[in-house]
């Protein structure tokens, strides 16, 4: 919803972003404030200065919403099959102004070789910095995910740096997947060390994500030390072909 509205900037009513009971829908948060990947979601949607695929016409869109004049932009798409092969990517450069929609980059689809269902990464950077990126899963048959249900299960490498900041926590998750098979939907979840209990709220930089094959990523999770209820927090993690975590 809040990349398709980028364009024509006709406005975006989010109707419910938080239920008063239990729900599977609408939510960007829950009762009970854990945030959503519906959450995570739109908050990179509505990113100053956004990458996005437009399925409609298969182009890579750069998104300027409040980010100034941005020049010297790399835009980089690729596609990428189950088992993390890539038969497809392309780069190019882009200067961005403030409040536009920009095109530097149409996918092309392999005539073969793509798995039934595959994903597409998209990476924004500035002078070597990623300042956006973002991951889709398509398949060969329009909204036919079920490929999916055969991804082998993944082992991830994680350490998680514990810090006190007067009255506050800082949690920094480094997360490592080492295997040949992609780890999607991988969550981190801060809990009390003894008991196990959920702490919330709690602020994750990000969540749900994707880990291709030789991929690294940091997730950093704040708290208030009061929700800790005495515990000491950590995080645990989950995902979607997880079979485990290797903790350094």
């Amino acid at each position: 919803m809040f990349e398709a509205q980028s364009k024509h900037r006709m406005g975006l009513l989010l109707w419910m972003s938080h239920p008063t009971w239990p729900s599977f829908v609408w939510q960007t948060y829950d009762y009970d404030l854990e945030p959503t990947a519906a959450y995570f979601g739109a908050k990179k949607a509505s990113e100053p200065l956004h990458i996005q695929w437009y399925p409609l016409t298969d182009d890579v869109e750069v998104v300027n919403y409040s980010a100034g004049k941005a020049t010297g932009l790399t835009v980089q798409a690729e596609i990428l099959n189950l088992d993390g092969s890539v038969p497809w990517q392309k780069t190019t450069t882009t200067d961005s102004t403030e409040d536009s929609v920009t095109t530097p980059i149409r996918i092309e689809y392999p005539s073969s070789g793509l798995t039934a269902v595959h994903f597409i990464r998209l990476n924004l950077q500035r002078g070597g910095e990623t300042v956006s990126e973002n991951f889709y899963w398509r398949g060969l048959e329009d909204g036919n995910f079920r490929a999916l249900r055969d991804l082998p299960k993944v082992t991830l490498e994680a350490s998680t740096r514990v810090e006190r900041q007067s009255s506050r926590w800082v949690l920094i998750t480094a997360l490592s997947n080492s295997g040949r098979q992609p780890a999607l939907m991988v969550r981190v979840k801060a809990i009390r060390e003894k008991s196990g209990d959920r702490i919330l709220p709690a602020l994750y930089s990000d969540n749900y994500i994707a880990l291709m094959p030789g991929e690294k990523r940091t997730i950093q999770t704040e708290l208030e030390d009061a929700d800790t209820r005495g515990e000491r927090p950590r995080i645990v993690i989950e995902g979607f072909n997880l079979a485990g975590v290797s903790e350094k």
